[in-house]
């Protein structure tokens, strides 16, 4: 197998896309590999870091919540 085909392609990511006005600026993109680059956009859409770390937040912040609501079944 050659060094080639072991490589991974990597595709631009943009943080703000630019249909929404993002650049094509160094500060705006990050390389990510195709795959990972699509697994983003089927869990977050077109959401930028800080919005998908505001998401993830919440979701935990939930979770805790739910945790401490639930009592345990002594019956099972």
């Amino acid at each position: 197998m050659s060094k080639k085909s072991k490589r991974k392609k990597l595709t631009r990511h943009h943080n703000i896309n630019r249909h929404n006005g993002g650049t094509d600026e160094i500060e705006n993109i990050i390389m990510l590999r195709n795959e990972r680059h699509e697994h983003w956009h089927i869990v977050f859409g077109n959401k930028t870091f800080a919005e998908a770390g505001r998401l993830l937040l919440r979701i935990d912040k939930m979770k805790k919540r739910r945790r401490r609501y639930e009592t345990p079944n002594s019956n099972d």
